[in-house]
């Protein structure tokens, strides 16, 4: 049963907070003895503050051009903005039906606000209701929670929530550590727990989540608290919709930084747009498990590899097509030696493990470099492209973990024709390190909708992998590396043979390192392929057919067909082999 008490009138002289100068009709008048009764009972039964809801309380008595539709009613607004976190719908009596379409309607149309209440006075007409925000429906729910004044918790306890430190400006917030490493691993779980969602899911919407936390330790002035710490708020709906009204502002102001130097950010690289699709309990619970350390200030090796700890089960548990396993591209990354002077691009970038095992590479490998240039390498030489919004807000989240860049993911298709990319220009880039999708023959219809292409010539279908060698290829500079992932058929089926071919054309063959069949079956695939290292013509350059290359095959990459650890690994000693040969040998 819920905590509210039945329908009793109230005097009109002791009606509460109501608008100097608001002259009620007679049916509004009827209507008001009820919601004096529902204010009069957020305050005495559910505890809301009298002075509190004085100052947060909007009255709404017809057509509202804030909702658009027809309500009388009242709303809580957020500690931080305007918006609602609680919505009251009334109608006269006999009409309850009529307050719980207003109600469900507007709960529907607006992002932030997760809960309300409707009634027509009756008890049969009373119903508390919240938005499933996975769904986009409303659902019936047995009360509302007690509101506790912030920094109180119901019994006026104060709230601590494993916070040890509060403050009239706020509290101190420490930044992770090795011993706490699990922290976002935790976050997942509780999404996964409460939500029931899947374990990518979850993944996204603990994106979503860290990119607000790290937008508010990034804006939140010395003297102000911090948004996300639950001792601010008195009630559940009250944190979760003041969280999602800072994870739209943080989209909004991407965006209009971003816009004034990347052409079609909003259409590029707007994933943050999607709302968060969690319920207001599971969102309040990751934020308190977040919530007492600065991401943004922490050690980018214990964030990142605490970021890792999400990101390989989830993979593995559902995303497999997207991922390289880490031996796999830490082996390419070494072997490339990427310089902080060079623009590096992966076109299928996935969760953009390239990019971010590049940028740990340069920081390793470049004493002598200077904050300068490091910074302009990770802001602005680090580039991707991934078809899929969800993948580019993990490999968003995973770049600013790691220290920046993200803003050069692309959410588009990489394949399409050159002119959809307006900040991207062809031979621009040093290296390129990428593991495009294979195993699809596109057809003529996919074919016309794609860019331009030599291979596609007088084809009617072709493998995707074809296409990517090709775009890898455009996209490199006269002199530009490239290691790519490729499945052994493209190095010796007869019907690609064309291929190669026209490769030999393109580009000098450097290395071809073949890897065990149990490379990918862990990650979802069971493909058998191999790496292959070329380096892009230079202009003028005699296309010479008689060279050294490095041929390498791999029988144990240091896990078995099921993931479990193989001891006995080879990849580095071929690593120390294959870069001996290329200082001799040269790219």
């Amino acid at each position: 049963m819920p905590r509210l008490r039945s329908f009793y009138e109230i005097d009109q002289k002791q009606w509460q907070l109501i608008p100097k100068g608001n002259k009620l009709s007679a049916l509004d008048t009827r209507r008001e003895l009820i919601r004096q009764w529902v204010l009069q009972e957020l305050i005495q039964t559910y505890r809301f503050p009298h002075k509190w809801v004085k100052g947060r309380i909007n009255f709404v008595n017809s057509n509202s051009d804030e909702f658009e539709r027809d309500f009388f009613g009242f709303y809580l607004k957020t500690p931080h903005g305007n918006q609602p976190f609680l919505l009251v719908s009334i109608a006269e009596i006999g009409k309850a039906s009529e307050a719980e379409k207003v109600l469900s309607s507007i709960l529907l149309n607006q992002y932030i606000v997760g809960a309300g209440i409707c009634t027509d006075g009756t008890e049969k007409g009373t119903k508390f209701i919240r938005k499933r925000f996975d769904s986009n429906k409303c659902e019936y729910i047995t009360d509302l929670e007690l509101y506790s004044s912030p920094g109180q918790a119901p019994g006026s306890q104060p709230y601590l929530a494993g916070l040890t430190e509060i403050t009239s400006e706020g509290r101190n917030i420490t930044s992770l550590s090795e011993r706490v490493e699990n922290v976002f691993f935790e976050a997942h779980s509780f999404i996964r727990d409460i939500d029931g969602l899947h374990a990518d899911e979850a993944l996204d919407e603990l994106c979503k989540v860290l990119y607000t936390k790290m937008y508010d330790e990034e804006i939140s002035e010395n003297l102000k608290p911090y948004r996300m710490q639950r001792w601010l708020y008195g009630s559940t709906e009250e944190m979760a919709a003041s969280i999602r009204e800072t994870y739209k502002e943080a989209n909004e102001y991407d965006t209009r930084v971003f816009s004034l130097k990347i052409p079609g950010y909003q259409r590029s690289r707007g994933v943050f747009n999607a709302p968060i699709k969690l319920s207001s309990p599971a969102l309040v619970k990751v934020v308190e498990t977040i919530q007492e350390y600065n991401v943004t200030q922490s050690d980018t090796d214990i964030k990142g590899r605490a970021f890792q700890k999400v990101i390989g089960p989830t993979i593995r548990a559902g995303m497999g097509q997207y991922f390289t396993p880490q031996a796999v591209v830490r082996f390419m990354v070494n072997v490339a030696c990427p310089r902080v002077s060079e623009l590096i691009l992966d076109p299928f970038c996935g969760s953009a493990h390239f990019l971010t095992s590049c940028l740990q590479y340069v920081k390793n490998f470049s004493s002598k470099a200077s904050d300068k240039s490091l910074h302009e390498f990770a802001f602005g030489k680090l580039h991707g492209i991934e078809k899929s919004d969800r993948m580019v807000r993990v490999a968003m989240t995973d770049m600013r973990l790691q220290g920046d860049g993200h803003s050069n993911i692309r959410c588009t298709d990489s394949l399409l024709d050159l002119q959809n990319y307006p900040d991207l220009q062809p031979e621009s880039f040093d290296l390129v390190l990428t593991n495009p999708p294979f195993g699809s023959l596109l057809g003529s219809e996919a074919l016309s909708q794609l860019g331009s292409y030599v291979l596609i010539q007088g084809r009617k279908t072709i493998p995707l992998e074809v296409l990517g060698v090709e775009r890898s290829i455009q996209f490199l500079r006269p002199g530009g590396r490239l290691g790519i992932v490729l499945p052994d058929s493209f190095l010796d089926g007869k019907k690609s043979k064309y291929v190669r071919d026209w490769l030999q054309t393109q580009a000098k063959l450097r290395a071809v390192i073949s890897l065990p069949i149990e490379t990918f079956p862990p990650f979802g695939a069971s493909i058998k392929t191999s790496i292959v290292f070329l380096r892009k013509w230079k202009r003028g350059e005699k296309k010479k057919t008689d060279y050294s290359i490095f041929l390498g095959r791999l029988d144990n990459i240091g896990y078995d067909a099921s993931g479990r650890f193989r001891e006995g690994a080879e990849l580095g000693k071929l690593e120390e082999e294959l870069l001996d040969f290329f200082q001799k040998e040269g790219w």
